[in-house]
């Protein structure tokens, strides 16, 4: 299987029964509070997560209604994080669509990013699961340690990689973790294989951060579809950013960190544009880029042999992996 689509084929009927269920669900009395929700979807993108945790499920059993409540509930979720994320970024796009913060204001977006994890928590209530709704929910958990971590870092850009490797092992790996290892947990299989997705899951989680912090740096925007530059604006020390700190010349850093040195308010566009021409001239995009092949490629490994369950369900994860690392820039 050469092309993401295929791999979004086998799973077609699922995601048609995920979004069904989503729209019902998030279906509002009130008209502003339902044209804000259903904004507030749209946002939401490609639906990776939903994808991995049923092409995990056929990977390893079955598509059962489980499934589709825990994909309709993690996609809510991811989409609630990325209303509250555009906060505080301070993002203006998203999807090529203006952010709910940008198009009403920062109260709207919080309060809509809210109804989406209760509507998100109903949904697991549904299931009648204990153990799948207490893994959604340290999932959940772990992100907002991930995301707050993160916070505690702004302006700190001598962090190590370990540290940053930290950060997005909780910011962002968790709800793609969750997502194959709920995919093979409701199939029924044995403790071993949900953790052998889970752990599949986490570093497809780390090497999508990995590319997502290259994007916001190298991307163009009328590809990307969101605003770019906002780590460099915020002064979040990303790998780019820590790696051509620690490796360029001393006059290099040295402009760099001049411009970097003023308050969050005071590093423009224009800036964050300077500094990020600076590491794009570098190796370290290509370094990134093939740090997360090589993470990516031992998440294959992990999962090749996986024969158990439906062949074509597993090389359509592995298609998507690799898919993680060619996102346009």
């Amino acid at each position: 299987m050469q092309n993401v689509k295929d791999a979004y084929s086998l799973i077609s009927e699922d995601l048609v029964a995920m979004e069904k269920m989503v729209s019902q669900l998030v279906s509002e009395v009130d008209p502003f509070v339902d044209g804000v929700v259903r904004y507030g979807l749209q946002l939401g993108g490609k639906r990776l997560r939903p994808v991995l945790l049923f092409l995990a499920a056929r990977g390893t059993g079955e598509v059962t209604e489980s499934h589709i409540r825990a994909a309709a509930a993690i996609e809510l979720i991811h989409t609630a994080t990325l209303i509250h994320d555009d906060i505080l970024d301070g993002a203006s796009i998203r999807r090529r669509l203006a952010t709910i913060n940008f198009k009403w204001d920062s109260h709207v977006a919080v309060l809509a990013g809210d109804i989406l994890l209760t509507k998100a928590m109903e949904l697991l209530a549904d299931n009648d699961d204990i153990q799948g709704f207490r893994r959604i929910t340290i999932a959940c958990r772990q992100t907002c340690e991930g995301e707050l971590l993160q916070n505690g870092t702004i302006g700190k850009f001598t962090i190590s990689e370990e540290e940053y490797t930290k950060i997005i092992s909780r910011k962002t790996a968790p709800l793609l973790a969750c997502s194959t290892e709920l995919g093979a947990y409701y199939s029924g299989v044995d403790s071993a294989a949900v953790e052998l997705f889970k752990c599949f899951g986490q570093q497809l989680g780390i090497a999508f951060q990995m590319i997502d912090d290259v994007l916001d740096l190298a991307g163009k925007t009328d590809i990307t579809g969101k605003t770019l530059r906002t780590d460099i604006m915020n002064r979040k020390p990303t790998l780019p950013l820590i790696l051509y700190l620690r490796k360029a010349s001393q006059s290099n850093i040295d402009e760099v960190m001049l411009r970097l040195s003023g308050n969050r308010e005071n590093i423009s566009e224009t800036t964050a544009d300077w500094i990020a021409d600076r590491i794009c001239n570098s190796d370290i995009v290509n370094e990134i880029q093939q740090l997360a092949i090589t993470i990516i490629n031992l998440a294959i490994e992990s999962i090749a042999n996986y024969s158990s369950g439906n062949i074509q369900a597993i090389a359509g994860l592995i298609t998507v992996a690799k898919f993680i690392t060619s996102r346009k820039i």
